[in-house]
């Protein structure tokens, strides 16, 4: 599955989706191996995603302090 092209928002509820498929008994096993597969490739993408998102706010947030540490001059 090519997720890279998909936003966040819509590979979550694809996991989401998948979740529900593994969650019902009637469906087969095969078919509950190849998503069990999707998924677990979508946790690694999202997670990915995850981290990205939160190294960018620590870099937002120190490149703030630094603006508020220094003095302002009049």
């Amino acid at each position: 599955m090519k997720s890279t092209k998909k936003n966040f928002e819509e590979q979550l509820n694809r996991l989401q989706e998948i979740i529900d498929i593994l969650d019902n008994s009637d469906t087969p096993l095969e078919e509950m191996m190849k998503v069990y597969e999707e998924g677990i490739e979508l946790t690694k993408i999202l997670k990915d995603y995850l981290n990205k998102a939160e190294l960018k706010v620590i870099e937002i947030g120190k490149g703030l302090e630094n603006q508020i540490e220094e003095p302002i001059l009049i």
